[in-house]
């Protein structure tokens, strides 16, 4: 298998990912040769597997991307460079390029090697620098869990001398991670241009709610990768605790889903589908978010006296949370709701 080649040792990064170009490769050649023959059920079969292959190799091509471009951002902000932060400058740049031309195995040896070009001193910054970051975050995700985790075994061999081990911990951990803000970054809210919606479903036959959170760039310029504490209700927990959006060129599109349960003894029905279906629009134009709120009654009843107070990002409140007073069975209902940037607000303080 592909995976197993990658996993076994002494094998360089450009050496693994052409074993399983060459191995997406022969299967496509595979499957067609499957559908001439008219077996269907052996194609489909074989079309599940390299789908899987696939998605491996488009995540190490990502986490190259966020490598290269994390140790690009670190080296970028020093003010001072030695010779060893010269070289793995220079190397960064030249993976960037082999990653541009499409030439991933070239450019997952270059990575190495631009991070065992730091050094043991430059090891040490950066991995103080990683493990300052993630502290700074608070509550961390699942991805970064897996970085700190990485990040502590890369300080404890370096400790120990094992500048190997040291390496290809802060590899693996940039690589997970991404790039690193050096201060408090600007609210994507605040600096983007995209339509995000947030909307609930609870299937019958699962015991939790699933939270769907769709965001569309509708800007010009891509939007940085982001962290977001899931909006749940009070008394819910998300799973996961906290979810990380990738980096979004202009026209992409993402949908997450989160699954979504409820604390207590209450049923867990009470709350979600059963009697509504709610789904919320923020249209953000650089720090002017526009927000509607759709509702639909899903029981045989009027509804009255509906006060609906949406999630808003920091930063931003309402200026009165919208009343629907009569809802019929069935009866659907946009509302739009009038918001205030409170930071951008004259004699209201941040």
């Amino acid at each position: 298998m592909a995976n197993d080649s990658i996993t076994s040792g002494g094998m360089g990064g450009a050496e693994a990912t052409l074993k399983v170009l060459d191995y997406i490769e022969d299967e496509a050649l595979s499957i067609q040769h499957a559908i001439w023959q008219n077996r269907p059920i052996r194609a489909t079969r074989q079309l599940k597997k390299l789908s899987k292959e696939a998605d491996y190799l488009e995540n190490q091509i990502l986490g190259l991307y966020r490598g290269l471009t994390s140790l690009e951002s670190s080296l970028g902000q020093l003010e001072e460079m030695s010779q060893s932060d010269h070289d793995a400058w220079d190397l960064t740049n030249l993976g960037m390029q082999f990653l541009r031309e499409g030439n991933w195995g070239a450019a997952s040896d270059t990575l190495e090697k631009a991070v065992a070009a730091l050094g043991p001193e430059g090891l040490e910054r950066s991995l103080s620098i990683l493990t300052r970051h993630l502290n700074e975050l608070g509550e961390l995700s699942d991805t970064e869990d897996v970085a700190m985790t990485l990040v502590k075994q890369g300080t404890k061999s370096l400790d120990k001398d094992d500048l190997v081990a040291a390496s290809e911990a802060f590899g693996n951990a940039i690589s997970a991670l991404g790039p690193i803000a050096s201060s408090e970054p600007a609210s994507p809210f605040m600096v983007n241009r995209f339509f995000l919606s947030i909307g609930t479903k609870w299937l019958d036959d699962k015991g939790h709610g699933l939270m769907i959170v769709t965001l569309e760039n509708t800007g010009e310029n891509n939007i940085s990768p982001m962290r977001m504490d899931p909006p749940v209700p009070y008394g819910w927990t998300a799973t996961p605790r906290m979810t990380e959006i990738p980096e979004i060129p202009p026209e992409g599109f993402i949908e997450i889903g989160i699954e979504i349960r409820p604390s207590g003894s209450f049923p867990q029905t009470s709350l979600l589908g059963t009697n509504f279906n709610i789904t919320t629009g923020y249209m953000v134009d650089y720090g002017d978010v526009s927000v509607q709120i759709r509702v639909e009654n899903r029981t045989p009843k009027i509804m009255e006296g509906l006060i609906l107070d949406p999630w808003l990002p920091k930063g931003f409140d309402s200026m009165r949370l919208p009343l629907v007073e009569n809802l019929g069975p069935g009866g659907i209902v946009h509302v739009p709701v009038e918001i205030i940037n409170v930071n951008q607000s004259v004699g209201i303080s941040s």
